[in-house]
């Protein structure tokens, strides 16, 4: 009897950041990790089927999945913060080479907040029948159930009314 099947392994590396949540709004640290998936024969790893990348707020534990680019731009800051940490590399060394990365890693966020922007005008009229407190519930309580563009035309539908 052969027996096959699949095996996820957890590496979790640490903080690598401090931003504010999308999903429960707080300035918190964000936890860097990613799952290796294997194949098993007879319970032993035989071959990766694949990654995944997150990164984690520690204050509520929503998951952001990140491309391979920014995991290797996030695993660099941590490589940067170790190598502080241990001695290895001076105060002014860190701060240039965090400096870089920074730049790359905002660079893609701006990128994707562009898009956001662009995709929340097929939600504007969706947004403008909601209740006010509809939208006060979508924009502060139940964020994490939607699309980061639907949730940038409940805010600018709240701001326009002065909801906040």
């Amino acid at each position: 009897m052969i027996i096959l099947g699949y095996r996820d392994t957890p590496i979790s590396l640490g903080t690598v950041d401090k931003f504010e949540c999308p999903r429960c709004l707080h300035q918190s640290n964000w936890h860097l990790s990613h799952l290796e998936k294997f194949f098993t024969l007879f319970f032993i790893p035989i071959m990766c089927t694949g990654n995944v990348y997150t990164l984690t707020c520690e204050h509520c534990g929503h998951e952001d999945i990140l491309s391979k680019k920014d995991f290797i731009n996030y695993k660099a800051k941590y490589d940067i913060e170790l190598s502080f940490s241990e001695g290895k590399i001076s105060g002014e060394e860190k701060t240039l080479k965090l400096k870089d990365i920074n730049i790359i890693l905002e660079q893609e966020k701006e990128i994707k907040q562009k898009k956001a922007i662009e995709e929340s005008k097929e939600w504007i009229e969706l947004a403008s029948k909601k209740s006010n407190e509809e939208l006060l519930i979508i924009h502060f309580k139940e964020r994490h159930k939607y699309l980061p563009s639907l949730l940038i035309a409940v805010k600018n539908e709240m701001e326009k009314r002065k909801l906040i």
